[in-house]
């Protein structure tokens, strides 16, 4: 089946109506301010950039592209179709040598994949996570069966509930560590599963700091578990290459208070894009946004006394005002939910910040630019001046920086620095 993807015949037109600019180099000053900030507290650890859902809706290969170049040599994505793609990028920009490029970049799938796809895995060498104990006997057996070997990192469910082998009480630790001994001892000599990483993730690291890092809090206890299953692992001889357990926030606090934490790997997720610290993380980082979503003004208007704007006239002028639109909408990825958010116009007298009135419509929406220098053809910024500001969006859309990056749709174009 062949399957067209609009982002494949769109066009990238001269002066687009909206737009998103992603800045490499603050993408590289990302990376290297969080990378030298784990290496320094365990040099050790190398750790994964997660560029997943398209990089975040940032452009897969123009992320790896600068990722590679910062020196970044580990990649985890979310499915087998993402891994496809980024494999084929990393050998092409290895110049084909496929061998040189597989050995130089590793690449974890942090999700599920079909045993059946067990010889695609082996072919992109691609390690995929373990999402139970039957998911891996099934994967394995897929592998022998094809001829193959497969990487796989396991998962441990310690607290999130989402995927992993049980371990939260005493019995399913112990549980947990008998099915990943029997999981290493059915992989055969270059056939079937090599289990090459042991990890878990946290639920809750994202929150406050002091609460989060406190003995017996959700984050601790999920590491405590996590900690218990690899300890019995290591003394059997049998710790696995890869282990890790920071995502993006357990990352950036770890190092400070429990650099043994960082293990072999950190996952940098979110906080590579320059977003995701809160005003109660410590020390956080100077990170740069790396993606700006523009439109421009496309049409000014004046709104009489008593007069409504948009679908269902929830914006009433109570005295004239000056109504700016602006050719971006929810299919472009300015959720609904923004109605109200404010943005920055750029004039040829200084930027000045403005509220959207009315509801968001699906290509267009409305801003209140009464009084204001405001021109048809001045430049908005909807986010991306600063962290504050997209999540100022995210708490008024009852969301997260991510979906918002995420959900920059395909067909507004990306421009890169």
């Amino acid at each position: 089946m062949n399957i067209t993807r609009m982002h494949e015949y769109l066009p990238r037109p001269a002066h687009p109506r909206a737009w998103a600019v992603i800045d490499k180099a603050a993408l590289i000053h990302n990376w290297r301010t969080l990378a030298g900030r784990v290496c320094a507290a365990s040099p050790a650890t190398v750790p994964f950039a997660v560029i997943k859902a398209d990089a975040y809706g940032h452009g897969i290969r123009p992320v790896a592209e600068a990722l590679t170049e910062a020196g970044c040599r580990r990649f985890a994505v979310a499915c087998l179709e993402e891994a496809v793609a980024l494999r084929r990028v990393l050998r092409e920009m290895d110049g084909g040598d496929v061998a040189a490029s597989d050995r130089r970049f590793e690449m974890l799938i942090l999700g599920y994949t079909d045993p059946a796809d067990a010889a695609v895995l082996a072919e992109m060498h691609v390690a995929t996570a373990i999402l139970s104990a039957d998911h891996g006997r099934a994967m394995g057996a897929a592998a022998r069966e094809a001829g193959v070997e497969v990487m796989g990192h396991a998962a441990l469910d310690t607290g999130m509930n989402r995927i992993g082998l049980p371990a939260h009480t005493d019995g399913e630790i112990d549980r947990a560590v008998a099915e990943i001994v029997s999981l290493m001892q059915e992989h055969e000599q270059g056939r079937g599963l090599l289990v090459d990483g042991l990890f878990t993730h946290f639920a809750k690291s994202d929150e406050d700091y002091d609460t989060e890092m406190a003995d017996g809090s959700l984050t601790m206890n999920q590491y405590a578990r996590y900690r218990r299953v690899l300890d019995a692992l290591t003394a059997r001889g049998l710790r696995p290459r890869v282990c890790h357990v920071c995502n993006s926030a357990a990352a950036a606090r770890f190092p400070a208070v429990m650099p043994e934490a960082c293990l072999d790997a950190v996952r940098f997720g979110i906080n590579l894009y320059g977003v995701g610290f809160s005003d109660g993380d410590v020390d956080a980082p100077a990170l740069r946004p790396v993606m700006t979503l523009r439109t421009r003004v496309s049409h000014i208007h004046e709104l009489l006394v008593g007069e409504t704007v948009g679908y269902g006239g929830t914006f009433r002028a109570d005295e004239p005002r000056t109504i700016a639109t602006l050719p971006i909408g929810y299919a472009d990825g300015w959720r609904r939910g923004l109605a109200g958010a404010t943005v920055t116009v750029r004039t040829a007298q200084g930027d000045f910040r403005v509220p959207l009135v009315g509801r968001v419509c699906m290509d267009q929406c409305m801003a209140d630019v009464t009084d204001l220098p405001v021109s048809v053809g001045d430049e908005v910024i909807m986010f991306g001046l600063d962290a504050a500001d997209l999540e100022a969006h995210a708490t008024r859309a009852n969301t997260n920086t991510y979906e918002l990056l995420c959900g920059v749709s395909a067909r507004v174009p990306r421009f890169y620095e």
